[in-house]
């Protein structure tokens, strides 16, 4: 927590309620940017996962990758937030232990 730690402690330094809320001036929320259906299925090619798989890692049904994926439902709210953290930082899928490498447990 290296950064977050030093980045949330300097924002909190001139409060010492020990929270960030809206009001914080030192700390925003980006908005939350949309998803095309070519950009799931871009982004699912790309980590190499069947849609089976990708519904796994994103804890929603294969039918709806599928309905994102053709244009059929919009992506939002924890969905769209994790793909958006998942196409920045593909490798967080094994360091946060959603996927286990396996190829030496045998």
């Amino acid at each position: 927590m290296g950064i977050y730690k030093d980045i949330i402690k300097d924002a909190l330094y001139p409060k010492k309620d020990g929270i960030i809320d809206k009001r914080n001036k030192y700390i925003s929320i980006a908005p939350l940017r949309e998803m095309s259906g070519d950009d799931v299925k871009r982004l699912r090619n790309r980590l190499a996962l069947s849609i089976d798989v990708f519904s796994q890692v994103l804890g929603v049904s294969a039918k709806t990758i599928e309905a994102w994926e053709n244009g059929r439902n919009p992506i939002s709210g924890a969905s769209l937030r994790l793909m958006r953290i998942i196409e920045k930082n593909p490798d967080i899928l094994f360091e946060s232990g959603i996927l286990v490498d396996k190829t030496y447990l045998n």
